[in-house]
């Protein structure tokens, strides 16, 4: 996990190349955006879509085999709960191809990190992180960067 700030992105696209047009899309992406799917390239796409709590009946820790998610909030915050994947034991819902998801039903009272991302910052999780997005109190506005893992390799 990665937790970064707007302020910042230049440093992680120097870090990670491959992920710099994701990066550069969240660098000059308005909140008035369309919410949507928008594809960059070639194993890189970005999701924006408004992003409302979840009630405690529909928290699923979810993980990602082949995707790697940066996280941005445009404002207000999004807390999400994360978890080492290898330790959920609870599958709630099987591993999904297609959307490339499992989910979890373990207690998330033993979530091993809550992160609040501010407006302007983002986290960058990967395979090996089961997380849960949307615990905030309020409705926000966000966007998903999903990344192919064999980029970074």
């Amino acid at each position: 996990m990665i937790i970064g700030s707007l302020k910042n992105i230049d440093f992680y696209s120097a870090l990670f190349p491959k992920c710099k047009k994701g990066f550069d899309f969240i660098k000059e992406a308005k909140p008035s955006i369309e919410n949507g799917k928008y594809d960059l390239s070639d194993g890189l796409y970005a999701q924006v879509f408004n992003q409302i709590p979840k009630k405690s009946t529909e928290m699923f820790l979810e993980t990602h085999n082949e995707y790697i998610d940066i996280q941005f909030a445009f404002a207000d915050y999004d807390m999400i709960g994360i978890k080492p994947a290898a330790e959920c034991q609870n599958i709630h819902t099987p591993y999904n191809k297609e959307r490339d998801i499992t989910f979890f039903s373990d207690p998330l009272g033993e979530l091993d990190y809550k992160v609040t991302l501010k407006a302007g910052d983002f986290a960058m999780l990967f395979p090996d992180e089961a997380h849960l997005p949307g615990c905030g109190q309020a409705e926000i506005k966000k966007i998903v960067v999903k990344v192919r893992k064999d980029l970074l390799k």
